[in-house]
């Protein structure tokens, strides 16, 4: 947090150019009377919260992309250094912690501008991006959930948003979010206690899906805690949806595995513990898996929209190394395919580059000088 006091720039002037250096002078006591009448209120203090301030950084910042791009390769540099690293990543971890880059440097790195930056250093910096939003909507989202103040939610979203720096904010996939979000603020401002639906590009509505499920802290959580909770919530669900007054026939008692996280229905796709039936089993694979089609589905249009031929690949990547181990098994993702897609990306790359914007062969180059 930075505090910053009522006492303002000129009082501290006045006080540095005073040439008596003694504390409690006649003038300074008069510099700090005075100041205190001109603000009304000398001990009142404004704390800027972390999104404000990357906020304000952003606006302050003056640095050109190339600059920008320098620092990060530099900060990369170090840190891969110090770690004894020679990738970001292994074996699907990350080998260094880049929550101290700024949020232009993270974005420049993520994006690969300059095409300075490898595929594991992009999936690093983009899931530090958004660890940050994660971080930024965490709180707002605990009180919406409890209080049903989803403007609250939606104005934490957007102080958030506007923390890009000017490359993020030029691009389609910011300006889109950001009216979804303005539009999630019109909504839930007009409804007080109701969710905003039917909003495209929608991320607070893509965090509260991933985030807000019927197991408490499902991705922070021990995996055999996981399983107990998903047992309490499984029979809980069967207790209402079996009970005197509920449909009956083909749909009786069914349990909606929609409401469940990922890694909830791996657990139950996996049959951790030996505590789910053959059924439930069955019925959370064909969900989870459902949702890996789908999400493979919207990476690969958002890649064609945005014209950047690396996101795809990017994104796989990032996806499979954010995933819990149980997420990995139940959808059959493994580290050879890990692998494999890191060298495609890479392999991806290294053939974008050989091309210039007019889609021919930079001068120099060949097929063998990348291969």
């Amino acid at each position: 947090m930075t505090r910053i006091g009522s006492q303002g720039y000129a009082a501290a002037y006045a006080y540095a150019g005073a040439t008596n250096t003694q504390t409690g002078t006649a003038a300074q006591q008069q510099a700090k009377a005075a100041e205190a009448a001109r603000t009304g209120a000398s001990s009142v203090s404004v704390t800027l919260s972390a999104e404000a301030q990357a906020a304000l950084a952003a606006k302050t910042d003056g640095r050109d992309l190339g600059a920008v791009v320098s620092d990060a390769r530099k900060s990369l540099d170090a840190l891969l250094s110090a770690a004894k690293a020679t990738s970001a990543l292994k074996d699907g971890k990350a080998t260094i912690d880049v929550s101290g880059l700024d949020r232009r440097a993270l974005y420049a790195i993520a994006s690969n501008q300059g095409g300075s930056f490898p595929i594991e250093e992009q999936v690093v910096a983009s899931l530090q991006l958004q660890s940050g939003q994660n971080a930024a909507l965490a709180g707002p989202a605990a009180d919406a959930r409890v209080t049903g103040d989803y403007a609250g939610l939606y104005k934490a979203a957007l102080t958030r948003h506007e923390g890009a720096g000017t490359e993020e904010k030029a691009t389609l996939k910011w300006q889109n979010e950001k009216a979804a979000l303005v539009e999630g603020l019109r909504q839930a401002t007009a409804k007080p206690g109701t969710a905003p639906t039917g909003i495209a590009d929608d991320p607070v509505a893509a965090y509260v899906k991933q985030n807000g499920g019927v197991v408490s802290n499902p991705r922070s959580r021990d995996i055999d805690d996981v399983v107990a909770d998903v047992r309490v919530a499984l029979d809980r669900q069967y207790s209402l949806a079996t009970g005197e007054g509920m449909a009956t026939g083909p749909d009786a008692g069914k349990i909606d595995f929609t409401r469940f996280d990922d890694r909830s229905l791996s657990a139950i796709a996996l049959n951790k513990g030996g505590q789910f039936s053959e059924h439930e089993a069955k019925e959370a694979a064909g969900e989870i898996r459902s949702r890996n089609r789908e999400g493979v589905s919207s990476y690969w249009k958002a890649a064609q929209q945005s014209g950047d031929g690396s996101a795809f690949g990017r994104t796989l990547v990032s996806q499979y190394v954010s995933m819990s181990s149980e997420e990995r098994e139940a959808v059959g993702w493994t580290p050879a395919l890990y692998e494999k897609m890191v060298a495609t990306q890479n392999l991806s790359a290294k053939l974008s580059s050989m091309f210039g914007p007019d889609g021919s062969i930079k001068t120099g180059m060949s097929l063998l000088d990348y291969l």
